[in-house]
């Protein structure tokens, strides 16, 4: 490939990134701190751009140069922020998760595909007990912010604060269309919260722990809805014409890893979930195409519940219920 080729090429890439409404013009005259003209000029290939110009470019929008020229290496290019008490908090992880849902929603066709190993965390923001509670076990047991250290929990507490944002992003979650593959296990990790918390103390009372897997409950019933009719839905919603598409798998032998993977018009973005919240993501096509096609070979691998297969969706999600029915049953005896 000639070098204005590569210049040409590596620039239709950073466009790839940019949201609709964004002129690649206009940004990288802002990131390059040029004029319009002059970074027209770059993009055409009429004016070579710096090592300095590359880097810069680059950093902003997370791409790799192996892939312009063609550089043959075991490596692949990630972005991401790790999730601290300082520069990136919890509150700034969640405006982080409405930006990129709301960035997605912005492309069509777009296509939400979840390989789960627990429930997809958007869901969690549908009820705000769940969402308080996870909001709380991130903060006391992942993140290990100090002010949480002594907290006890209760579905009672003031988390008003946060309800636009957990708004925000189950509206957006539910606008987009998804493929997601689960297994009966996906609740057990969250189950296993709720009594480690009530057995240590860490939750105020049993009734919490009570209320809060009435609330799963809900979401079950929540979830056996956009299955049975194949759309995703917000809380309460009716199944209409027009809404985004939901397919759901089940899988016995196959524990997913959380990954996701997401297409943007022509585009593929994958995101690897670390260290319990965190995420990195890559834009690399070697790397999306090979998880593609493993997201495809799990999803032959697994019996579809949703639309049709009205019996083993039934079966699926009583499955679910029975392990909820079982830790009220513990609280009970």
């Amino acid at each position: 490939m000639e070098p204005g080729q590569i210049q040409t090429s590596f620039f239709n890439q950073i466009k790839k990134q940019l949201p609709p409404h964004l002129s690649l013009v206009e940004e990288v005259a802002e990131i390059l701190n040029v004029s319009s003209d002059s970074a027209y000029r770059r993009i055409r290939g009429e004016k070579q751009i710096s090592f300095e110009e590359i880097q810069k470019l680059s950093v902003k929008f997370g791409l790799s140069l192996d892939q312009f020229l063609h550089l043959k290496s075991d490596s692949f290019l990630f972005n991401g922020r790790i999730t601290n008490d300082s520069d990136f908090n919890y509150d700034q992880w969640l405006q982080e998760v409405v930006k990129q849902l709301s960035f997605i929603c912005m492309h069509n066709p777009r296509h939400h595909y979840y390989v789960a190993k627990e429930i997809p965390f958007f869901y969690y923001y549908l009820f705000p007990e769940i969402a308080a509670f996870k909001s709380f076990f991130f903060m006391k047991s992942i993140l290990h912010y100090a002010d949480w250290k002594q907290t006890r929990f209760s579905v009672k507490d003031d988390y008003s604060r946060y309800n636009e944002t957990w708004k925000k992003i189950s509206d957006s979650f539910a606008a987009i269309p998804s493929t997601e593959i689960w297994s009966i296990e996906n609740i057990t990790s969250t189950l296993h919260q709720i009594e480690f918390y009530r057995v240590t103390g860490a939750l105020k009372s049993d009734d919490d722990a009570l209320v809060l897997l009435g609330k799963f409950e809900e979401l079950l019933n929540h979830l056996e809805k956009q299955a049975e009719h194949g759309v995703k839905l917000r809380l309460g919603q009716n199944p209409v014409e027009g809404l985004a598409s939901y397919n759901m798998y089940s899988n016995e032998i196959i524990m997913g890893d959380n990954m996701q993977q997401i297409l943007m018009g022509n585009n593929l973005v994958t995101y690897i979930n670390h260290s319990i919240l965190n995420f990195i993501y890559t834009t690399d096509e070697v790397f999306n195409d090979y998880m593609k096609k493993t997201i495809s070979n799990l999803a032959q691998k697994s019996t579809p519940i949703s639309v049709t297969n009205e019996r083993e969706r039934l079966l699926f999600f009583n499955r679910i219920r029975a392990k909820i029915t079982a830790s009220k049953e513990l609280i009970l005896k």
